[in-house]
C-alpha cells in the first residue's frame, strides 16, 4: 500500500494533473489533499494505524517541513515511512535534489511500476531540528540564515510571483531598494559540532543534507549525492556591500577561502543580535526575535527515496 499527501496550494499548476494521476493509481494508494494543516495531522495519525511502504509528498518545500515536523511532534519520526518528494511547488528544491524536475504526473506511473519491480534507492538522511527562542520546535532538511533568509522574507513580502526560478527571484530582489540591514552579519560567539567554525560572524549561511537544495545551484563542488554522514554547511563572512555583489557567486560555489567556509556540521547555535531576523526551514519562515537563542541540530534521520534514471515499462499496458 502507498499513501500520498498533495498540497493543491503549493503554487504549481501541475497539482491538478497529479491529483488525477494519484486517483488513477486505484485502491493501492490512499490520497490526502492538504487544503488545511489539520489534514497533515490526520494523515500522521492514520499512518500510525495503517502503515504504508511508501509515502508520496507532492507540494513545495514547506509541505515537506510541515510533514516532518508533525511526525516529530507526534513522536513518530523514527516510524515515518520512506518519503518520495514530487516537484509540485514554487521552488521545489528538495524534489529537485531527490527526483528531478520532470512532470510529476508523468513520473508517477514510472515510479509505481519500478517500485513494483523491486527498485529501491532509499537513503537515511539527517534532518535538522530548529529551536528558536520560545517558538515550537520545527524540523526540515534545509535551513537558510542570514542574507538568504532575509532575502527569502523580502521575496515573500514583495509577492514576486509563484513561478519564478531562483535566478529570476535574485534578479528581482536585486532591483528592489533593500536596506543595508539585509546584509548585516550574524555575530557569534557560535557553538558548533564539530568545532570547525571559526568565523567571527557571517552574512550568509546554509545548512542541508541535500547538496542540491537550490536545484540548479550547487555550492559543494564535486558533491552530487545525498549526505549520509552529516549536514553540509556553507558560511560567508563577506561585508555588507560585498555580499550584495557576490551572493550569486557564493550560491554557485565559485568563491573560495577565506571568504567562504564549507564543510559538515551536526549542530550550530548562537544568540541573535538586535536585528529581528529569520531562519528559513524548507521554505517556512521562522522569525527570530532580538536576543533570542537559535539552535540548528541534526537530531534524527529520515528515509528519503532518490529516484533518477527510472526503468521504463516494457509495454504500454504494464501496471
Amino acid at each position: 500500500m502507498f499513501a500520498a499527501l498533495l498540497n493543491p496550494q503549493a503554487g504549481n499548476a501541475q497539482a491538478a494533473d497529479l491529483r488525477d494521476a494519484f486517483a488513477a493509481a486505484g485502491p493501492r494508494l490512499r490520497l490526502t489533499v492538504a487544503e488545511h494543516p489539520d489534514a497533515i495531522d490526520a494523515l500522521v495519525a492514520d499512518l500510525q494505524q495503517h502503515p504504508v511502504e511508501l509515502l508520496f509528498v507532492a507540494g513545495g518545500d514547506g509541505t515537506v517541513s510541515q510533514l516532518v515536523t508533525r511526525f516529530a511532534r507526534a513522536g513518530q519520526l523514527d516510524a515515518m515511512p520512506p518519503l518520495l518528494v514530487l516537484p509540485v511547488g514554487r521552488m521545489h528544491t528538495i524534489a529537485s535534489a531527490l527526483t528531478g524536475t520532470d512532470n510529476p504526473a508523468k513520473m508517477l506511473p514510472r515510479i509505481l511500476y519500478s517500485w513494483g519491480k523491486g527498485v529501491r534507492r532509499i537513503r537515511r538522511v539527517p534532518v535538522l531540528r530548529a529551536r528558536i527562542g520560545d517558538l515550537p520546535e520545527a524540523w526540515g532538511l534545509t535551513a537558510s540564515l542570514g542574507v538568504p533568509g532575509r532575502l527569502h522574507r523580502d521575496i515573500r513580502a514583495q509577492k514576486l510571483g509563484a513561478h519564478v526560478g531562483l535566478a529570476g527571484l535574485l534578479g528581482r530582489v536585486a532591483m528592489q531598494p533593500l536596506g543595508p540591514e539585509r546584509f548585516e552579519a550574524i555575530v557569534g560567539p557560535f557553538e558548533s559540532e564539530p568545532e570547525q567554525l571559526t568565523l567571527p560572524g557571517f552574512t550568509a549561511g546554509v545548512m542541508s543534507a541535500l547538496p542540491g537544495f537550490f536545484g540548479m545551484v550547487n555550492p559543494f563542488p564535486g558533491v552530487t549525492g545525498l549526505s549520509q554522514t552529516g549536514v553540509h554547511a556553507v558560511f560567508s563572512e563577506l561585508g555588507p556591500m560585498a555580499t550584495q555583489a557576490s551572493l550569486p557567486g557564493l550560491l554557485l560555489g565559485r568563491m573560495g577561502p577565506p571568504h567562504v567556509w564549507h564543510g559538515e556540521l551536526t549542530r550550530l547555535a548562537w544568540r541573535n543580535g538586535d536585528l529581528a531576523d529569520v531562519v528559513v526551514l524548507d521554505g517556512e519562515d521562522l522569525p527570530v526575535a532580538p536576543q533570542a537563542r537559535v539552535e540548528l541540530e541534526a537530531a534524527a534521520r529520515v528515509r528519503l527515496v532518490v529516484w533518477r534514471d527510472l526503468p521504463l515499462p516494457v509495454a504500454a499496458n504494464q501496471p
